[in-house]
């Protein structure tokens, strides 16, 4: 959970959509299966992403004690098999081409070996309500500027995407809206941790674990913390039994 103070805060929120998605599930590894829900890091890659931010300039911002986040899921999980070829660069499979400047090659007998016929498992007409509270005050006003909180529409840095580059996103229906607190919800629209969650006679609801937050440790970025929540697999809301929640609009959420 994050450890911000929510209530009286500003919190932008917006809506991100797109007709396919593939959050790369860490945990497997030849069949290439999405998370059902968009992760967090994601989530704080996407809005580095509208900002034009650089990769791995950003893990700070979003760690537990300046960020919180609420996902919310607004379509039901559909899901679709998709088989691709692949082919692995590795080291030195990638060659310069003689006599071409700047053009690079894959050898015709690596290309043959290792081409590989991979499943890859995407979201189908993905839609995800995200509200964001910084406690970085310049960096929320640039987030607000981006997202057109004025009128004027999104201006978003780089191509918003989800997962994948090839999963092409749109950013829609920003508000801005003061986050009050809600001592006791029976139903929240965001995904909820699963600690927060008592097992309910004839309801039910789906559980995944994703990455919450990362680092940089001076050779790549590493997951620092992970989180188990529930979510609604048909888009609705999920059914809770007296859970703190904050209100932000017109939404019951729970922040991350």
């Amino acid at each position: 959970m994050t450890n911000v103070d929510t209530e009286g805060r500003r919190c932008l929120s917006f809506t991100v959509d797109g007709p396919w998605a593939h959050f790369r599930r860490i945990d497997t590894t030849t069949d290439k299966q999405t998370y059902r829900v968009m992760p967090r890091t994601t989530v704080a890659g996407l809005i580095a992403a509208i900002l034009g931010r650089a990769r791995d300039s950003y893990y700070e911002t979003f760690d537990a004690d300046s960020s919180a986040i609420a996902i919310e899921p607004t379509q039901p999980v559909r899901t679709m098999q998709v088989p691709m070829l692949t082919l692995p660069t590795t080291e030195n499979e990638i060659q310069q081409a003689d006599g071409v400047s700047g053009k690079t090659l894959v050898p015709p007998e690596v290309l043959e070996a290792k081409r590989q016929r991979r499943s890859f498992e995407y979201l189908r007409d993905a839609a995800f309500r995200v509200h964001v509270v910084l406690t970085d005050d310049s960096f929320e006003e640039e987030l607000a500027d981006r997202l057109g909180i004025n009128g004027d529409g999104p201006r978003p840095v780089y191509t918003p995407y989800l997962g994948k580059s090839e999963c092409l996103a749109e950013v829609r229906d920003v508000e801005e809206n003061t986050v009050e607190a809600v001592e006791s919800a029976d139903t929240i629209d965001s995904i909820v941790p699963e600690d927060l969650i008592s097992p309910q006679p004839g309801v039910s609801y789906s559980i995944e674990r994703t990455p919450q937050y990362m680092t940089w440790d001076g050779d790549g970025r590493k997951t620092t913390q992970f989180l188990s929540y529930a979510y609604p697999p048909d888009g609705d809301s999920v059914q809770v039994s007296g859970v703190p929640a904050s209100q932000v609009g017109e939404s019951t959420v729970c922040f991350i």
